[in-house]
């Protein structure tokens, strides 16, 4: 097995991400297509995306949909499974004052 190592880089363009992302703790909603929700941590989020924690094992390139609190669900791609973690890119970016609320609202 290989260890990831390396630095978490919250600026565009330094690992290849398009949107900086913001470290935040949010219980939110995901469901696959046809399938109940079930509860997951949000651990990061940009306007493209999140990083979540999940008990779910999901492929690369399954739809999701992501229901935060407050918002319309929003669909998204699972780009990387790695063990209980997950990286989702959203298939339209949140505009940045959603994502500026999303953030406060978890912040309270």
């Amino acid at each position: 097995m290989t260890a990831l190592t390396g630095q978490l880089s919250t600026q565009p363009g330094e690992d290849g991400r398009r949107a900086a992302r913001t470290e935040l703790v949010l219980g939110a909603g995901l469901r696959q297509r046809g399938a109940h929700a079930v509860t997951i941590q949000v651990m990061d989020l940009s306007t493209h995306g999140f990083r979540a924690a999940t008990h779910l094992d999901l492929m690369p390139g399954s739809d999701v949909w992501l229901k935060m609190p407050g918002l319309e669900s929003m669909h998204a791609r699972v780009a990387w499974m790695r063990g209980h973690l997950m990286g989702c890119e959203f298939v339209r970016p949140l505009h940045p004052a959603v994502l500026d609320m999303v953030v406060r609202t978890a912040r309270q």
